[in-house]
């Protein structure tokens, strides 16, 4: 697998696409009549009002514009200051393999086998669903664009628009949530 491309093989099962996929349908209708998504037992520390939804795994890739050379940085600004990398300049979706996603009501938290990254919801700026490839970017202010697939992510997306905009989906287009499944998992 090449640094730019999405994996090439789909690693979870057809039982478990089949039910992040009856649960994302069930719960937008649920949120689509007025529901919000139940709060499960945390995982996590959490604070004060905040409640957790879930925790289940993903496939992480990030999204960079460009090479940066982190050894030319400066102090300018009030900020560093970087400078493309001449030797390379390559753009695209990377893979960050697979991490470990929970998601509360305040903030999305990603662990991998290096580290844990906190995203804030108070600095989301755009959530891109697609739920026919059980995928979805996110933009967070001050971080590079993610994407997250797996079996659950559109029932994240679900969660996570719900919490903050009160409806199944993200402003924009709705998805038709009644396409078979078996459809989807027969994709050429």
């Amino acid at each position: 697998m090449t640094s730019n491309s999405s994996p090439k093989t789909w690693d979870f099962t057809k039982d478990q696409t089949d039910a992040g996929w009856r649960s994302m349908s069930l719960l937008a209708r649920f949120v689509q009549r007025g529901g919000h998504p139940a709060p499960v037992t945390p995982t996590i520390a959490l604070s004060a009002g905040e409640k957790q939804y879930g925790a289940f795994p993903v496939n992480a890739m990030s999204y960079f514009s460009t090479d940066v050379d982190y050894s030319s940085g400066i102090f300018a600004s009030g900020g560093f200051f970087f400078t493309a990398s001449s030797t390379a300049a390559r753009c695209g979706w990377r893979n960050e393999g697979r991490q470990s996603v929970t998601l509360t009501s305040q903030r999305l938290v990603l662990r991998g086998a290096e580290r844990a990254q906190a995203y804030d919801f108070r600095t989301l700026i755009l959530i891109q669903p697609n739920p026919l490839d059980w995928s979805v970017n996110l933009y967070f202010q001050g971080a590079q664009p993610m994407m997250l697939r797996g079996p659950w992510v559109p029932w994240m997306t679900v969660v996570m628009s719900a919490e903050l905009y009160g409806s199944p989906w993200p402003p924009g287009p709705m998805p038709n949530l009644d396409m078979p499944i078996k459809a989807l998992c027969e994709k050429p």
